[in-house]
């Protein structure tokens, strides 16, 4: 069925040019801002965090570090995606608050930290902080989706960076790595020109299988 999201969905594609002539306007920022913070996390941990660069300084010196990627500088808003790393231990005042707020009963808080959330890690082997960071980019990458499908239902563009210097990133913001690390940079904007050829898809034969 051919919707308004599913238009949407075509409409969008990885913007490499923007317009910097043109802004956000903030209301509608604050609309794309928000469907990351309503994106699903595991356990409900909320492990990401979004830095909004709006310096032109700090985006120039950025752009060197993302192999010179235009889109750093001309696009209206950069978005860098933080990964919280030690916070997500099962020992940690994080974890705990994080359990008392869904209003799991006090008496079953400790039980439910050290026995289902510590054995999901364990299981897993989310057990360092190379581990922890892999699995909290993972999730880092549902709010960007959430965020690249609210933007494109406003009609805003997007781009999502992989290409960066990622410890050279984090030195430049000055991240504890022990607390953050940076999984994805997106650029949100409006296009200076339509793509040269229409987004290419494989067939939904190919792509979903039932069984």
């Amino acid at each position: 069925m051919d919707n308004g999201f599913i238009q949407a969905m075509r409409f969008r594609y990885a913007c490499k040019k923007f317009d910097t002539t043109k802004s956000i306007p903030p209301e509608v920022f604050e609309s794309i801002l928000e469907s990351g913070r309503l994106s699903p996390s595991s356990f409900g941990m909320e492990p990401t965090r979004l830095l909004v660069v709006r310096d032109k300084e700090k985006k120039e010196r950025l752009k060197a570090l993302c192999w010179n990627q235009d889109q750093i500088t001309q696009a209206s808003e950069l978005v860098v995606y933080l990964s919280k790393i030690a916070d997500m231990r099962s020992d940690t005042n994080y974890a705990m608050w994080s359990f008392m707020r869904k209003g799991i009963n006090a008496d079953r808080i400790k039980a439910y930290k050290d026995e289902r959330y510590k054995g999901f890690l364990q299981a897993n082997g989310y057990v360092d902080s190379q581990s922890i960071f892999q699995w909290g980019a993972r999730q880092a990458y549902i709010v960007a989706s959430s965020m690249m499908d609210c933007a494109a239902y406003l009609g805003v563009d997007s781009c999502a960076i992989e290409g960066f210097e990622k410890d050279g990133v984090e030195r430049f913001l000055g991240l504890d790595t022990f607390a953050y690390q940076v999984a994805l940079i997106m650029t949100f904007g409006y296009r200076l020109e339509e793509p040269k050829r229409a987004s290419s898809r494989i067939d939904m034969n190919d792509f979903v299988q039932y069984i």
